[in-house]
């Protein structure tokens, strides 16, 4: 009898831990980057990308560039390491807030201080949309997982 009741509380276990896994929930993932094409310079023919990422004590990193290659950026991008700003975010159910600033930053001292705020959702196929200050246009950021 003690063998039936062990099996069945290991196969509701089980059961549960799979349905757990394959749920869709919106939620922020620690283990890549976020990446979104956010401008572009045309007189030279270069594209801007911005990329977050994000870490489970709330601090999110925040850098610009021209570089489309989310493997190559996360070897040199985040705690650490160089970031153009640093702050912290906030998860309500789907909705996101981020505040980022440039003061812990060696740009401060080339572009002065900086703060920029974000409001978004997390979409259910690890997107997140945000609004960036009092801008109009939304931009997405898609997920790229990163070692």
């Amino acid at each position: 009898m003690k063998r039936i009741l062990f099996f069945l509380a290991l196969l509701v276990t089980t059961i549960s831990s799979a349905y757990a896994q394959t749920e869709t929930k919106p939620g922020i993932l620690l283990n890549g980057l976020y990446i979104a094409k956010t401008g572009s310079v045309p007189a030279a023919n270069i594209e801007i990308f911005t990329y977050l990422l994000f870490y489970d004590d709330g601090t999110v990193y925040l850098q610009a560039v021209s570089s489309n290659d989310p493997q190559s950026v996360s070897k040199w991008f985040g705690r650490g390491k160089k970031f153009s700003q640093k702050g912290t975010y906030k998860i309500d159910g789907k909705n996101i807030t981020i505040h980022v600033d440039n003061k812990d930053s060696e740009d401060s001292k080339l572009e002065g201080f900086v703060e920029t705020n974000y409001k978004g959702t997390i979409k259910q196929n690890n997107q997140i949309c945000l609004l960036r200050d009092e801008e109009k246009e939304e931009k997405c950021f898609d997920f790229a997982k990163t070692p």
